[in-house]
C-alpha cells in the first residue's frame, strides 16, 4: 500500500501553516509534530503501518510533517539521543517515513542512510534503525515534504 495523491495532498494542505522553522548548525527545515491520537494522519499512519509491516506493528508518539525549501538540509545524525530526551521510557521502535511530493518537484535533497541514498518513490514507506545515521542533503531547487514516525512492534522492550 502506497498513499494517495489525494492523501499526500490533503497532508501538505493541512499542515502547511502548522510548520515551524527549525534553524541550527545541524538543520535547516520546517516540521510539525502530530501527536493527537485522534488526529486524521495520526490514524491514516497507524493504519498504513500496519497494512504495510503487519497487525503487531503501530505508530509510537507522533507523526512529524517535514518541509524542506530551497537551502535547507538536515545533516548526518541518528534519532536514539533526541527520542530519549523527550522520552527515556520509549519502547524499543525503530523508524519509517514517507515521500509526499514527486522528485522532479525539487533537486537536491536526496534522503540517506549510512550514507546511501534511499530509492525515492513517492507514498511508498521506508523504514530505518534506531541508531542508523540518516540525513537530508541541501535541497537546491524547489520544495521537498516528507513524513517521519516512529514505529513500535509491540513488544515489551525498553530502551536503555
Amino acid at each position: 500500500m502506497i498513499l494517495s495523491e489525494d492523501e499526500c495532498n490533503k497532508i501538505k494542505k493541512l499542515y502547511k501553516y502548522k510548520l515551524l522553522l527549525q534553524k541550527k548548525e545541524s538543520r535547516k527545515q520546517r516540521n510539525y509534530h502530530e501527536m493527537d491520537e485522534s488526529s486524521w494522519i495520526y490514524k491514516l499512519i497507524d493504519n498504513f503501518i500496519k497494512v504495510n509491516l503487519g497487525e503487531d506493528y503501530s505508530l509510537l508518539q507522533r507523526v512529524t510533517i517535514l518541509r524542506y525549501d530551497k537551502g535547507d538540509y538536515f545533516k548526518k545524525h541518528t534519532d536514539g539521543n533526541y527520542n530519549q530526551s523527550i522520552s527515556e521510557n520509549l519502547p524499543y521502535h525503530f523508524y519509517g517515513g514517507v515521500e509526499l511530493n514527486e522528485k522532479d518537484e525539487f533537486d537536491g535533497g536526496e534522503f540517506f542512510v549510512s550514507d546511501e541514498n534511499v530509492d525515492y518513490k513517492k507514498g511508498r514507506l521506508f523504514t530505518h534503525g534506531f541508531e542508523e545515521s540518516h540525513g537530508v542533503k541541501e535541497v537546491t531547487r524547489g520544495t521537498r515534504w516528507s513524513l517521519h514516525f516512529l514505529i513500535s512492534d509491540g513488544k515489551e522492550k525498553t530502551i536503555i
